[in-house]
């Protein structure tokens, strides 16, 4: 936070969206190695279902299968289409959700039109991707990259307005893609159901400064990244943000305000999701919608759009 502003002033721009992670250890690989694949599509697979395979988690970079609904936004005009203004999760074979501001405004007079949604992406700069565990190398699919056939926006959203009330969008892709073990759907919360999880998870592509080594600080993540984020109770996130002139709805949540590990809008439109222990699937919480412009600023947390007020609309727009 910068003179008590956030990130997103009344004119509806945004900071370009990043991830702050510290305390990454990385690791070097040093024996030989056995190549193990897991390919061929699942058209069964039951939404948010994870699957699991014995890779060892180091910080925060993600499993090379951790959250498989995760998808990259590419722009027409974008200067580097490899590095992703937004996130989204697939909801359905058909369907991504995403933020609105990731659908309209700023966004597209500064990178273009919406050019594809690719899933199945681990690491930006690899094709097909790769990682190494104990003595495997685990590899994916290649990435698929699926052009828009319909784009719908919340009709409330107004992207001139500070308080970015039902930030939220769909895209409704060209062609159906197939389940794999890299590739499935998020499940969708109940309509209206009440908020009682007290962490969730974010993932995405953003900026972080896990390479800042050798690249600099907050430099764009080629590698899918996580991290866990704790709830923020609403009344008290309203009361901070007061003085920004944001007025929070039932349609916002808001997680995060810790320092040392936190998103600073992670990559926009990327979910916040939470493990449902009981149906034994992650569940779709949020999406990023925006936060202050300092990652990690204690008692400052992020603020979402509250998927489970919109699941009505939702499933009308993605016919579920």
């Amino acid at each position: 936070m910068a003179d008590g502003k956030i990130c997103c002033p009344r004119s509806g721009s945004y900071a370009d969206p990043w991830i702050s992670m510290v305390n990454i250890t990385k690791r070097v690989r040093t024996k030989p190695i056995t190549v193990r694949k897991r390919i061929g599509t699942q058209p069964e697979v039951p939404c948010g279902a994870p699957d699991y395979a014995p890779l060892v988690n180091s910080g925060e970079i993600a499993n090379i299968d951790d959250f498989p609904w995760m998808a990259v936004l590419i722009y027409g005009q974008a200067v580097d289409p490899v590095i992703p203004g937004c996130g989204g999760a697939l909801i359905s074979k058909t369907f991504v959700i995403t933020a609105a501001h990731c659908l309209t405004g700023s966004i597209i007079r500064k990178k273009g039109k919406l050019a594809a949604v690719r899933v199945g992406e681990y690491d930006l700069l690899n094709n097909p991707d790769c990682i190494i565990d104990g003595q495997y190398q685990e590899c994916t699919d290649e990435v698929i990259d699926v052009k828009p056939k319909t784009i719908t926006v919340h009709p409330h959203y107004d992207e001139n307005t500070t308080s970015q009330h039902h930030d939220i969008g769909l895209i409704e892709l060209a062609k159906p893609v197939e389940f794999t073990s890299f590739i499935r759907h998020i499940c969708l919360p109940e309509q209206g159901s009440r908020q009682t999880v007290k962490k969730f998870n974010v993932c995405g592509w953003g900026r972080t400064n896990f390479f800042s080594a050798d690249k600099g600080n907050n430099v764009p993540s080629p590698i899918k990244l996580k991290t866990s984020l704790p709830y923020f109770d609403h009344m008290k996130c309203s009361q901070i943000y007061q003085p920004q002139r944001l007025q929070l709805i039932d349609g916002q949540i808001c997680a995060g305000g810790r320092s040392v590990r936190d998103t600073c809008s992670g990559d926009s439109g990327s979910p916040l999701m939470y493990y449902d222990v009981n149906k034994g699937a992650w569940i779709l919480s949020g999406l990023v919608s925006m936060g202050p412009l300092h990652c990690g600023t204690v008692g400052m947390p992020g603020i979402y759009t509250n998927v489970g007020e919109y699941v009505s609309w939702i499933k009308t727009i993605a016919h579920l």
